[in-house]
This record gives structure tokens, sequence and C-alpha cells, in this order.
């Protein structure tokens, strides 16, 4: 599978709320960077960070502007749109890098035009 077909199965999840996908192709020994987090590490760590980011934002809706992806490596730009637990709308803009190897995604980090969300509710 190609890195950039990674990239939109990790969107996909994010949007469809469903990480059954993205959990066949993270490696179990995977690393997520997320600012206001700090580094995630092993795949149950960080699917179970993703339902607890869902918890805390039950609607937020990703739409990828573009992939740059090279040999093992991509980079994601997108914005999002939602709404936290508290009903307040939220909305940013940022990057999704991420490497594969043998199939699967070991890293992934994100980086924000707004960060103030990193204070979590």
């Amino acid at each position: 599978m190609q890195v950039k077909d990674l990239a939109h199965i990790l969107f996909t999840a994010m949007n469809t709320r469903d990480l059954s996908a993205l959990e066949n192709h993270l490696a179990e020994d995977a690393v997520f960077d997320f600012p206001g987090a700090g580094t995630i590490e092993g795949r149950r760590k960080i699917l179970i960070f993703f339902k607890v980011l869902f918890r805390m934002y039950p609607r937020l809706t990703f739409t990828v502007e573009e992939i740059i992806a090279e040999g093992v490596q991509a980079c994601a730009r997108w914005s999002n749109e939602g709404e936290n637990k508290k009903g307040k709308p939220y909305a940013n803009r940022g990057t999704t890098f991420l490497t594969v190897r043998n199939g699967e995604i070991v890293f992934l980090s994100d980086y924000f035009k707004d960060t103030s969300f990193v204070r979590f509710p």
C-alpha cells in the first residue's frame, strides 16, 4: 500500500470515527506526536487517544486539501470544523506528517495553525 493511500485511510477514519481500518494499518510500535499531548507511543495508546478526542469533539470533519508524498513519507494539508462537547464551534487548519514502514504507519505528527484547543476542557 502506498503512503498516500494510508494518509487517506487516516483521514477517512477520523471523519467516519471508525478506527478499524486505521488499526489495521498502524504499526504496533507507532508513535504519534500531538500538540499538547506530547508523544504517544504504541498502537493501543494512539487509538485510545483518538477515542478521547472523538468524545471531546463529537462533531469534527476534516477536509484534506492536498497530500504530498515521496517514498515512505507523506504530508497532508487539511482544514477541519466541528464543535466540542459543550457545543462550542471549532475550526482549524494544519498538516499531518506520516512515515510508513512495511505498509504500516509508524510515525504521525500534527502541526496546527491554532493551538489554543490543547487546553482540553
